[in-house]
């Protein structure tokens, strides 16, 4: 019998090329999402479960209902602890203990660490075998290490529980612009007088945003120059009222339609679709908003083994 972590989760080909663009070929020839040098994963179903996994950082935000595919994250960053966001974690900590993988970071809204350890905790004692590794309380302006050029950076979110959205940073080093074009000889003699020819440069390559309310989009600014922003948009017609949205902590299209103009990402994924919605429906509906931003639009998967899908301006 395989072990859950045997095989990874991922998106099912698809040949359109709407689907292919800003994809790239993943394990077993399955499709995923391309982030730079990193890849995007997962699925959200409003109310229901959220995965999203970067599986070469090991990192996933929330994780829905314990999925298998995130056994091997050693990142767990909790955007806020409504239960479908993070009602599988104590299976996925038994299943990490089941197969002796070292406990995971988990990262949480600083006001929740204290109710959720307690949880964990209780979980520890009707298990009676220790689940719990570090639980890190996190604050907007937090700088925390995935590795040694990738960080992550919560930001406030606006939800009726404390929330935090995530931004992935990447570091490189750079040759600097005035040693541009010398030979390499040249720049190990300057490196051996101890000047330094390089800069750090940051790439600021994702951010998402969790559950919360538009306001994000108009006190959070800085997500708006990220290459890749994964905005939650919970309701996308009439089915729902504006204000029925909102009192939910939910974004409704029409917010993003008037906010369109603002968008400065190379691309936006919206996520977190209600039930209300057919899946075969949610591309037609998101397409006004494709024609009025200058960035592209994705929608993510709402059920395992999908492909983020591209919509097309309508």
């Amino acid at each position: 019998m395989s072990r859950p972590f045997d095989s990874e989760a991922g998106s099912k080909p698809d040949s359109s090329a709407d689907s292919a663009a800003g994809s790239k070929p993943g394990p077993r020839g399955l499709e995923t999402f391309a982030l730079g040098p990193f890849t995007l994963d997962g699925f959200s179903l409003g109310g229901v479960e959220t995965v999203v996994r970067i599986p070469e950082l090991r990192l996933a935000f929330d994780v829905g209902r314990g999925p298998a595919m995130l056994i091997k994250c050693d990142h767990l960053a909790l955007t806020h602890t409504h239960m479908d966001h993070v009602g599988g974690l104590p299976y996925l900590l038994a299943l990490r203990q089941l197969y002796r993988i070292p406990a995971p970071t988990i990262y949480v809204p600083a006001q929740m660490a204290e109710a959720l350890t307690a949880m964990l905790s209780s979980w520890e004692k009707v298990q009676r075998y220790p689940l719990l590794g570090p639980v890190v309380a996190v604050e907007p302006g937090m700088r925390l290490p995935l590795g040694p050029s990738v960080f992550l950076e919560p930001f406030r979110t606006y939800h009726p529980v404390p929330s935090n959205g995530y931004l992935v940073v990447h570091e490189k080093k750079k040759l600097k612009a005035e040693h541009i074009g010398r030979a390499g000889p040249e720049l190990a003699a300057l490196k051996r007088a101890g000047e330094t020819i390089e800069e750090v440069v940051r790439e600021d390559v994702f951010a998402v945003s969790g559950d919360t309310l538009v306001e994000v989009v108009d006190k959070q600014p800085h997500i708006l120059d990220v290459d890749t922003l994964m905005l939650e948009c919970t309701f996308l017609d009439g089915k729902k009222s504006l204000s029925d949205a909102r009192a939910g902590g939910h974004i409704h299209l029409d917010e993003l339609m008037e906010r369109a103009h603002l968008f400065r990402n190379r691309r936006l994924v919206l996520s977190h679709t209600s039930q209300l919605h057919r899946p075969d429906e949610v591309a037609g509906l998101l397409a006004p908003l494709a024609a009025k931003v200058t960035c592209e639009v994705w929608a993510f998967p709402t059920e395992p083994g999908q492909a983020v899908t591209r919509v097309m301006p309508g």
